[in-house]
Protein backbone atom coordinates (compact mmCIF):
# COMPACT_ATOMS: atom_id res chain seq x y z
CA UNK A 1 0.00 0.00 0.00
CA UNK A 2 1.26 3.56 -0.68
CA UNK A 3 2.34 5.74 1.89
CA UNK A 4 2.92 9.61 0.12
CA UNK A 5 2.85 13.10 2.01
CA UNK A 6 2.99 16.19 -0.20
CA UNK A 7 3.45 18.81 2.50
CA UNK A 8 1.86 21.87 1.76
CA UNK A 9 4.77 24.83 0.92
CA UNK A 10 4.56 27.71 2.65
CA UNK A 11 6.74 28.98 5.81
CA UNK A 12 9.54 26.41 4.99
CA UNK A 13 10.71 28.03 1.84
CA UNK A 14 12.34 30.32 4.45
CA UNK A 15 14.61 27.47 5.52
CA UNK A 16 17.62 25.99 4.17
CA UNK A 17 16.38 23.27 2.78
CA UNK A 18 12.96 21.81 3.22
CA UNK A 19 11.24 18.44 2.69
CA UNK A 20 8.47 18.69 -0.65
CA UNK A 21 7.64 15.76 -0.44
CA UNK A 22 8.03 11.59 0.80
CA UNK A 23 6.83 8.53 0.34
CA UNK A 24 6.82 4.49 0.59
CA UNK A 25 5.65 3.43 -3.15
CA UNK A 26 4.50 -0.10 -3.07
CA UNK A 27 4.31 -0.78 -6.91
CA UNK A 28 6.68 1.88 -8.07
CA UNK A 29 5.34 2.94 -11.65
CA UNK A 30 7.13 3.79 -15.26
CA UNK A 31 8.58 7.35 -14.82
CA UNK A 32 10.24 8.97 -17.40
CA UNK A 33 11.30 12.60 -17.04
CA UNK A 34 12.96 14.00 -20.37
CA UNK A 35 14.06 16.95 -18.33
CA UNK A 36 14.39 15.55 -15.04
CA UNK A 37 12.56 16.91 -11.15
CA UNK A 38 12.66 20.88 -10.24
CA UNK A 39 13.67 19.21 -6.58
CA UNK A 40 16.77 17.09 -5.18
CA UNK A 41 15.74 13.18 -5.04
CA UNK A 42 16.99 10.29 -3.06
CA UNK A 43 15.36 6.79 -3.36
CA UNK A 44 16.11 3.41 -2.08
CA UNK A 45 14.90 0.24 -3.10
CA UNK A 46 13.01 -1.50 -0.13
CA UNK A 47 12.33 -4.91 -2.13
CA UNK A 48 12.41 -6.09 -5.65
CA UNK A 49 14.12 -4.29 -8.17
CA UNK A 50 14.13 -1.90 -10.70
CA UNK A 51 15.74 -0.52 -14.12
CA UNK A 52 17.70 3.10 -14.41
CA UNK A 53 18.38 4.70 -17.71
CA UNK A 54 20.63 7.96 -17.30
CA UNK A 55 23.40 9.71 -18.65
CA UNK A 56 23.28 6.69 -21.71
CA UNK A 57 23.66 4.04 -19.16
CA UNK A 58 21.57 1.30 -17.51
CA UNK A 59 21.33 0.53 -13.58
CA UNK A 60 20.14 -1.96 -12.07
CA UNK A 61 18.44 -0.89 -8.65
CA UNK A 62 18.12 -4.04 -6.81
CA UNK A 63 17.06 -4.26 -2.68
CA UNK A 64 18.92 -2.20 -1.04
CA UNK A 65 20.52 -0.08 -3.20
CA UNK A 66 20.61 4.04 -2.91
CA UNK A 67 20.02 6.40 -5.49
CA UNK A 68 20.41 10.32 -5.96
CA UNK A 69 19.08 12.41 -8.27
CA UNK A 70 20.13 16.19 -8.83
CA UNK A 71 17.65 18.68 -10.11
CA UNK A 72 17.40 18.79 -13.83
CA UNK A 73 18.68 15.44 -14.51
CA UNK A 74 16.98 13.71 -17.40
CA UNK A 75 15.93 9.99 -16.33
CA UNK A 76 14.09 7.00 -16.53
CA UNK A 77 12.97 4.37 -14.28
CA UNK A 78 10.29 1.56 -14.22
CA UNK A 79 9.70 -2.09 -12.61
CA UNK A 80 12.35 -5.30 -13.40
CA UNK A 81 9.93 -7.27 -11.18
CA UNK A 82 6.39 -7.26 -10.39
CA UNK A 83 6.70 -5.57 -7.34
CA UNK A 84 9.56 -3.09 -6.81
CA UNK A 85 8.80 -1.07 -3.77
CA UNK A 86 10.76 2.58 -3.25
CA UNK A 87 11.17 4.82 -0.17
CA UNK A 88 11.75 8.00 -1.78
CA UNK A 89 12.01 12.13 -0.25
CA UNK A 90 12.13 14.96 -2.55
CA UNK A 91 13.33 17.95 -1.05
CA UNK A 92 14.64 21.79 -2.45
CA UNK A 93 16.47 24.72 -0.57
CA UNK A 94 17.78 28.13 -2.59
CA UNK A 95 21.28 27.20 -1.47
CA UNK A 96 20.85 23.29 -1.67
CA UNK A 97 22.93 22.69 -4.94
CA UNK A 98 25.98 23.98 -3.23
CA UNK A 99 25.44 22.39 -0.06
CA UNK A 100 25.13 19.37 -1.64
CA UNK A 101 28.02 19.57 -4.45
CA UNK A 102 29.93 20.40 -0.82
CA UNK A 103 28.93 17.52 0.91
CA UNK A 104 30.20 15.26 -2.01
CA UNK A 105 27.20 14.51 -4.15
CA UNK A 106 27.08 14.89 -7.92
CA UNK A 107 24.56 15.00 -10.59
CA UNK A 108 23.83 11.19 -9.55
CA UNK A 109 24.52 8.90 -7.50
CA UNK A 110 23.85 4.74 -7.75
CA UNK A 111 25.41 2.67 -4.37
CA UNK A 112 24.27 -0.99 -3.76
CA UNK A 113 23.71 -2.50 -0.70
CA UNK A 114 23.78 0.87 1.27
CA UNK A 115 20.34 1.17 3.13
CA UNK A 116 21.08 0.38 6.94
CA UNK A 117 18.76 -0.16 9.68
CA UNK A 118 19.07 3.58 10.55
CA UNK A 119 18.89 4.93 7.24
CA UNK A 120 15.22 3.05 7.10
CA UNK A 121 15.10 4.64 11.11
CA UNK A 122 15.25 7.92 9.74
CA UNK A 123 13.34 7.79 6.87
CA UNK A 124 10.41 6.71 8.69
CA UNK A 125 10.84 9.77 10.99
CA UNK A 126 10.85 11.97 8.95
CA UNK A 127 7.45 10.65 7.08
CA UNK A 128 5.86 10.78 10.53
CA UNK A 129 7.14 14.47 11.01
CA UNK A 130 5.92 15.45 7.46
CA UNK A 131 2.13 14.40 8.55
CA UNK A 132 2.15 16.83 10.98
CA UNK A 133 1.03 20.15 9.48
CA UNK A 134 1.11 22.67 12.13
CA UNK A 135 4.71 22.14 13.12
CA UNK A 136 6.24 19.51 10.61
CA UNK A 137 8.35 21.68 8.17
CA UNK A 138 10.98 22.53 10.99
CA UNK A 139 11.16 18.93 12.11
CA UNK A 140 11.02 17.06 8.60
CA UNK A 141 14.19 19.79 7.60
CA UNK A 142 16.23 18.82 10.34
CA UNK A 143 15.28 15.01 9.91
CA UNK A 144 16.44 15.38 6.23
CA UNK A 145 19.31 16.56 7.19
CA UNK A 146 20.32 14.17 9.30
CA UNK A 147 19.15 11.69 6.54
CA UNK A 148 21.22 13.05 4.24
CA UNK A 149 24.51 13.04 6.59
CA UNK A 150 23.55 9.41 7.00
CA UNK A 151 24.15 8.87 3.39
CA UNK A 152 26.88 10.80 3.42
CA UNK A 153 28.83 8.37 5.92
CA UNK A 154 27.56 5.11 3.81
CA UNK A 155 28.73 6.24 0.73
CA UNK A 156 31.90 8.11 1.93
CA UNK A 157 32.99 4.48 3.56
CA UNK A 158 32.37 2.61 0.61
CA UNK A 159 34.18 5.61 -1.53
CA UNK A 160 37.00 5.78 1.13
CA UNK A 161 37.63 1.84 0.70
CA UNK A 162 37.86 2.27 -2.88
CA UNK A 163 39.61 4.85 -3.56
CA UNK A 164 41.79 6.35 -0.50
CA UNK A 165 44.58 4.73 -2.49
CA UNK A 166 44.44 6.80 -5.51
CA UNK A 167 43.85 10.05 -3.59
CA UNK A 168 46.57 9.35 -1.04
CA UNK A 169 49.24 8.83 -4.14
CA UNK A 170 47.99 12.13 -5.87
CA UNK A 171 48.88 14.22 -2.24
CA UNK A 172 51.90 12.28 -2.00
CA UNK A 173 52.58 13.82 -5.00
CA UNK A 174 52.03 16.90 -4.56
CA UNK A 175 53.99 17.33 -1.45
CA UNK A 176 56.62 15.86 -3.28
CA UNK A 177 56.60 18.42 -6.06
CA UNK A 178 54.41 20.98 -5.11
CA UNK A 179 56.78 23.91 -6.81
CA UNK A 180 56.47 22.43 -10.48
CA UNK A 181 53.83 22.72 -12.87
CA UNK A 182 51.54 20.04 -12.07
CA UNK A 183 48.06 19.46 -14.00
CA UNK A 184 45.52 17.18 -13.62
CA UNK A 185 46.83 14.71 -16.16
CA UNK A 186 49.91 13.90 -14.05
CA UNK A 187 48.10 13.09 -10.75
CA UNK A 188 45.57 10.59 -12.15
CA UNK A 189 48.23 9.00 -14.47
CA UNK A 190 48.41 4.88 -13.86
CA UNK A 191 45.14 5.26 -11.68
CA UNK A 192 42.69 4.13 -14.90
CA UNK A 193 40.40 7.11 -14.75
CA UNK A 194 39.39 10.70 -16.41
CA UNK A 195 40.51 13.82 -14.50
CA UNK A 196 37.02 14.44 -14.19
CA UNK A 197 36.12 11.22 -11.72
CA UNK A 198 39.69 11.94 -10.11
CA UNK A 199 38.51 15.65 -9.71
CA UNK A 200 35.17 14.13 -7.67
CA UNK A 201 37.44 11.72 -6.04
CA UNK A 202 40.05 14.33 -4.42
CA UNK A 203 37.10 16.83 -3.63
CA UNK A 204 34.93 14.54 -1.49
CA UNK A 205 37.80 13.30 0.03
CA UNK A 206 39.84 16.89 0.49
CA UNK A 207 37.09 19.31 0.43
CA UNK A 208 38.53 21.28 -2.54
CA UNK A 209 39.28 20.51 -5.91
CA UNK A 210 42.79 19.18 -6.74
CA UNK A 211 44.29 22.62 -8.31
CA UNK A 212 42.82 24.84 -5.44
CA UNK A 213 44.92 22.59 -3.18
CA UNK A 214 47.85 22.63 -5.21
CA UNK A 215 47.64 26.68 -4.76
CA UNK A 216 47.19 26.33 -0.89
CA UNK A 217 50.23 24.16 -0.40
CA UNK A 218 52.04 26.62 -2.33
CA UNK A 219 50.89 29.38 -0.44
CA UNK A 220 51.44 27.72 2.94
CA UNK A 221 55.15 27.13 2.27
CA UNK A 222 55.36 30.81 0.92
CA UNK A 223 53.84 31.97 4.64
CA UNK A 224 56.74 30.26 6.44
CA UNK A 225 59.25 31.18 4.23
CA UNK A 226 58.15 34.78 3.81
CA UNK A 227 58.68 34.65 7.97
CA UNK A 228 61.35 32.69 8.45
CA UNK A 229 63.75 33.29 5.94
CA UNK A 230 64.93 36.83 4.89
CA UNK A 231 65.05 35.82 0.51
CA UNK A 232 63.49 38.09 -1.58
CA UNK A 233 59.32 37.96 -2.21
CA UNK A 234 60.16 37.08 -6.07
CA UNK A 235 62.86 34.20 -5.08
CA UNK A 236 60.20 33.13 -2.08
CA UNK A 237 57.40 32.82 -5.11
CA UNK A 238 59.80 31.06 -7.73
CA UNK A 239 60.61 28.42 -4.63
CA UNK A 240 56.83 27.16 -4.15
CA UNK A 241 56.41 27.19 -7.87
CA UNK A 242 55.43 30.68 -9.35
CA UNK A 243 58.27 32.27 -11.22
CA UNK A 244 56.30 35.05 -12.63
CA UNK A 245 56.38 37.74 -8.69
CA UNK A 246 52.79 39.23 -10.39
CA UNK A 247 51.05 36.32 -10.46
CA UNK A 248 52.31 34.83 -7.02
CA UNK A 249 51.19 38.24 -5.62
CA UNK A 250 48.08 37.72 -7.19
CA UNK A 251 47.55 34.10 -5.64
CA UNK A 252 49.14 34.96 -2.92
CA UNK A 253 46.32 37.98 -2.25
CA UNK A 254 43.01 35.67 -3.11
CA UNK A 255 44.06 33.23 -0.61
CA UNK A 256 45.42 35.76 2.80
CA UNK A 257 43.57 38.90 1.43
CA UNK A 258 47.08 40.68 2.10
CA UNK A 259 50.14 40.88 -0.45
CA UNK A 260 53.43 38.42 0.48
CA UNK A 261 55.64 42.01 1.57
CA UNK A 262 52.51 42.74 3.85
CA UNK A 263 51.88 39.53 5.54
CA UNK A 264 55.97 39.59 5.58
CA UNK A 265 55.60 42.93 7.32
CA UNK A 266 52.33 42.06 9.68
CA UNK A 267 53.88 38.62 10.85
CA UNK A 268 57.28 40.26 11.35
Amino acid sequence: MNSIIYPVIGKQTALPFYLSGIGTTEYEYHICRENGLISHQILFTKSGSGILNIDGKTYRLSQGSLLYLAPSVPHEYYPETDKWTTCWVVFRGEHLAQLMEKLGFSDYMIYENAVTDNLERLFELTKAAASDSVSGAEASSVLLYEYILEIRKIIGGEYGAAHSGIVASALQYIENSYMTDITLEMLCSGAGITSQHFCRLFRKQVGMRPLEYIARRRISQAKYLLISTDKPVAEVGKLVGYPDPTYFGVVFRKYESISPSEYRKCKG
